[in-house]
């Protein structure tokens, strides 16, 4: 947490969004209660029992299930803007929790791996909101967290269409590290989808360094 954010934290506690209690973004309470999002195909929206992505999409998808928390509106909108735009990093250990509660239990083996953030957007931010989320999804969950996506370039995302998304993915990704996931199951992890270019292409430069079984765990999910 940024000092800034401790100290205003300390004289003017947080409020929970829902309930107001004071002492988290989110309170423990309203987590728990919060309603699952019934799971689909991240690609075509096709309901399922276990968020698979079906055989169609899986033509131009490496992933094999990509759990999405909730749609990106009200609750989830609100977080994500509050932890990306608003310097919020508490919110990442609430957004955690909530993608927690929607994953299936995951080998111990599993490497939690986040999508990277261009560097500009990092030190916008003063901090990396992918790796942060990351890092306190693989603390609820009790994995490892590797650090092994490097992003080269500053080129922005929002508002560029799948084609586009894809090929300034495919030359800007690299993969620092490789030999520990060679052979690995790992579960790759990002705040919003949007197109899925990002994870699937992602997914795409860790499958070329050799990982066998690639998942992804999202918050929120733009239609």
């Amino acid at each position: 947490m940024f000092i800034l954010e401790r100290i205003i934290s300390t004289v003017a506690p947080f409020r929970c969004y829902l309930c107001q209690r004071e002492g988290s973004v989110l309170c423990t309470s309203c987590v728990a209660n919060y309603p699952q999002y019934f799971p689909y195909c991240y690609g075509c929206g096709q309901a399922n029992l276990s968020s698979q992505v079906c055989q169609k999409c899986r033509d131009r998808s490496p992933l094999q299930h990509v759990w999405v928390r909730l749609k990106f509106e009200n609750i989830a909108k609100k977080l994500v803007y509050d932890y990306k735009f608003g310097r919020r990093q508490a919110a990442a250990s609430t957004i955690a929790r909530m993608m927690a509660q929607g994953l299936p239990y995951l080998p111990r083996d599993t490497l939690v791996v986040s999508v990277p953030t261009a560097t500009s957007r990092q030190r916008q931010r003063g901090y990396d909101h992918a790796a942060l989320l990351g890092r306190r999804l693989a603390e609820q969950l009790k994995l490892h967290y590797l650090p092994t996506l490097v992003r080269l370039d500053q080129s922005r995302q929002v508002g560029a269409d799948r084609l586009t998304r894809r090929s300034q993915l495919l030359s800007t990704h690299r993969v620092t590290g490789a030999g520990l996931i060679v052979d690995a199951r790992i579960l790759l992890v990002d705040d919003i989808v949007t197109t899925g270019a990002s994870l699937e292409t992602t997914a795409r430069v860790l499958k070329s360094a050799g990982a066998a079984h690639i998942d992804a765990a999202v918050f929120a999910q733009k239609q």
